[in-house]
């Protein structure tokens, strides 16, 4: 499958497109009875998503020409970063968000395909690491990261995250 994956950049023609898929993934996780995301299906966006594809920190990925997925990189700290791992004015780091993937393309190993392409995109712009978190307690994302290779940093308590109070575990990965 590596063979027909493309990593793109958005550009802003992609936005109903990205837009969509976000809307897709909120409802798949409202579905399993997760508030996570559901500020988007309110119409708010938090990673402001327009702005981000016009600063070029949006990517999707295809297969066979079919969005698969798609993430943000932010070279430089949003609140939300700050708040979970304090201030860093270096832009030594690419902090990975909204990493998601069409749901009819479960099962067929995109995460690995997206990370790996982000991976490799972060080594390219001579970043030191790249830098996520997820909700402490999601067994599946976090067991994925570490998979990845990403080292476990941090576990950040009761932070507000808009729609729910949680506990996230921050992770690494240096890049090589």
């Amino acid at each position: 499958m590596n063979k027909n994956f493309i990593l793109h950049q958005a550009k802003p023609e992609d936005f109903e497109m990205i837009e969509g898929l976000l809307k897709e993934t909120a409802l798949w996780l409202k579905a399993k009875g997760s508030l996570q995301w559901n500020g988007i299906l309110d119409g708010k966006d938090n990673h402001d998503t327009a702005s981000a594809i016009l600063r070029g920190e949006v990517f999707y990925g295809t297969v066979d020409n079919e969005l698969a997925g798609m993430f943000i990189l932010w070279d430089c700290q949003s609140k939300w970063d700050v708040t979970l791992w304090g201030a860093d004015s270096s832009n030594d780091f690419y902090y990975l968000h909204r990493l998601n993937i069409k749901r009819n393309k479960s099962g067929m190993g995109i995460p690995h395909l997206m990370i790996d392409a982000a991976k490799e995109y972060a080594k390219q712009e001579r970043k030191k690491a790249l830098r996520l978190d997820c909700i402490a307690e999601n067994r599946f994302l976090n067991q994925m990261y570490q998979q990845e290779k990403f080292d476990f940093i941090d576990c950040v308590k009761d932070v507000n995250a808009g729609e729910q109070i949680n506990d996230f575990n921050l992770y690494q990965y240096v890049i090589k």
